[in-house]
């Protein structure tokens, strides 16, 4: 009886493939330095790669290079563009090379439906909260996005996204000299 109700559970949860470092593809390990690169964090295998993709990260998550692992853990729910925690998500979903975290099963649902639109990493972002004008600190302190005009630009908080969302024209010129292509960055330390 235990074994048919132990059976039960792993049919009924979703396997999650491993991550993997995204030089060289062997299991990530999680205690080494990590970097951060256009809303997503990255692990690797030894201290030797986290420097190696930092320099180049692009040539590292092409999808020839990816080989379809995943290896990265995107910072915030694709779909609302709050910043999430592993943690707190509902639903995760892997895709381009990325784990996607949710805060709901609606929001996944949206983005099996539209996993290219939801998936794609602008080639242009700001790190400045262009309600508020002034600087995010890193991907990890913003409170979310919005994609404008082929541009993700991240805000200080949950208020300043909502205004965002809501009129993205009425802000996006504060931040204009701001807008730069995304640049690969060590993680903050995790507290």
């Amino acid at each position: 009886m235990i074994a048919t109700f132990t059976a039960l559970i792993l049919l009924a949860s979703p396997q999650t493939a491993p991550l993997k470092c995204a030089v060289m593809h062997e299991a990530a390990d999680l205690k080494i330095a990590k970097v951060d690169f256009n809303g997503a964090r990255f692990s690797f295998c030894c201290g030797g790669c986290d420097g190696t993709f930092q320099k180049s990260p692009e040539k590292y998550l092409t999808k020839e290079s990816l080989k379809g692992d995943v290896v990265g853990e995107f910072l915030f729910d694709p779909v609302s563009g709050k910043r999430i925690a592993a943690k707190d998500a509902k639903a995760q979903a892997d895709f381009g090379g990325l784990r996607y975290y949710f805060e709901s099963a609606a929001n996944k649902a949206s983005f099996e439906q539209h996993k290219a639109a939801f998936g794609a990493m602008p080639k242009k972002e700001a790190l400045y909260c262009a309600v508020m004008g002034h600087a995010v600190k890193d991907y990890a302190s913003a409170g979310g996005f919005v994609d404008h005009e082929g541009t993700r630009y991240y805000v200080c908080c949950a208020d300043c996204l909502a205004a965002m969302k809501k009129e993205p024209g009425k802000f996006v010129a504060k931040a204009a000299d701001q807008v730069k292509p995304p640049k690969a960055v060590s993680s903050p330390k995790e507290g």
